[in-house]
């Protein structure tokens, strides 16, 4: 059934084409759960797929507010494009919500994560931020370990 859905949620977003107007958009994928702002009077729809999920898709639209671009960015292309510097709000814009946030006060950064699949693997994208600056001071890439519980 989980396997139905992920494929439903993928067919919708790969539905959307360019030129499709705002509505449609909604109609088909719903509300976004979060927009931003783009130069020249266009926004960004952010469409995270679940919280733990490992894909999430940004719909680009004009300032005419039909469709423009929709990307898939938990990916490799969009990871290699985090740079020691960059800010908090940068990151976000580009890969979206993270699926956890890591807080540590001793060492003065936080790490945002998000899980993604590399030719079927499954894979942790870390991005460790400097808590004075606020920026971008690494980046790790890890494949994500499935531990089983077997006391029941």
């Amino acid at each position: 059934m989980a396997l139905l859905l992920a494929a439903a949620g993928c067919a919708n977003f790969q539905s959307l084409a360019p030129g499709m107007p705002e509505q449609q958009v909604k109609a088909r994928v719903g509300a976004p759960s979060e927009t931003w702002k783009s130069p020249g009077g266009g926004e960004v729809w952010e469409y995270p797929l679940g919280p733990s999920g490992r894909q999430t898709y940004m719909v680009a639209l004009g300032s005419d507010r039909t469709v423009v671009e929709v990307r898939q960015v938990l990916s490799e292309e969009y990871f290699s494009r985090i740079r020691v510097g960059m800010s908090r709000e940068d990151v976000r814009r580009l890969l979206g919500r993270p699926a956890e946030i890591a807080t540590f006060p001793r060492r003065n950064e936080d790490i945002w994560t998000w899980r993604y699949l590399a030719q079927a693997t499954p894979m942790l994208f870390h991005v460790t931020f400097d808590g004075t600056s606020q920026a971008v001071k690494t980046t790790q890439r890890l494949e994500e370990i499935m531990y089983m519980d077997d006391s029941d």
